[in-house]
């Protein structure tokens, strides 16, 4: 597996990737693009590229302005060397114009899909956070109704128990009063005495 190289920051021999567009005229993703064919380990992550590197990829691109030199420093043969700076944009292949819109055509993003998309994410993404609330809230009202519940199962269990329990001592207490009343012992009548004990003395 191929090792990726350091990413380069802009130092003073090199060229910021900004600065690389601006020369270019170009988008960032069209120049990393081009960088790829140069520096295929780290043409997405680089920050900076020297100056061979964007020689290397410049016939991707539309040429290079010529800088204009003040006059004095012009030397004699200023009118050759225009010739030959201008030598190189007579000998672009014509297919990079070509080359260029096609990659930008297949990395470009469609305008369309990407807003698409994003909100059928976010509506996604929405849903299933309502969805879920929905769904914990739902346990969480199952879970309490069961508690609920199991509190009146319980509570009627105890009363159940405690009248039971009442029930039989109260019994007990009725069988002891009804023995301690059959233990009373009943008055006896008297008998009358219906002989006058005086009227048969005669006295």
């Amino acid at each position: 597996m191929a090792t990726r190289k350091r990413t380069t920051a802009p130092t003073a021999d090199t060229v910021s990737i900004h600065d690389a567009c601006l020369r270019y005229m170009t988008t960032e993703q069209s120049l990393r693009l081009a960088l790829s064919h140069v520096r295929p380990d780290d043409f997405d992550t680089v920050k900076a590229v020297s100056e061979l590197d964007l020689e290397a990829i410049a016939s991707y691109f539309q040429p290079e302005l010529p800088t204009v030199a003040s006059t004095s420093e012009l030397p004699e043969n200023s009118q050759n060397l225009t010739q030959q700076t201008s030598e190189p944009a007579t000998e672009q292949p014509q297919n990079a114009l070509s080359l260029q819109g096609q990659q930008q055509h297949l990395t470009a993003p469609t305008p369309d899909s990407s807003p698409n998309a994003q909100l059928t994410l976010i509506d996604q993404l929405t849903r299933q956070a309502s969805e879920e609330i929905a769904a914990v809230d739902a346990i969480a009202q199952v879970k309490n109704q069961l508690i609920l519940n199991n509190l009146a199962v319980r509570d009627a269990e105890l009363t159940e128990g405690i009248n039971q329990h009442w029930q039989h001592q109260k019994q007990g207490y009725l069988g002891a009063i009804r023995d301690l009343a059959g233990l009373a012992q009943q008055k006896p009548e008297v008998t009358p005495d219906e002989t006058d004990l005086t009227q048969e003395i005669g006295v």
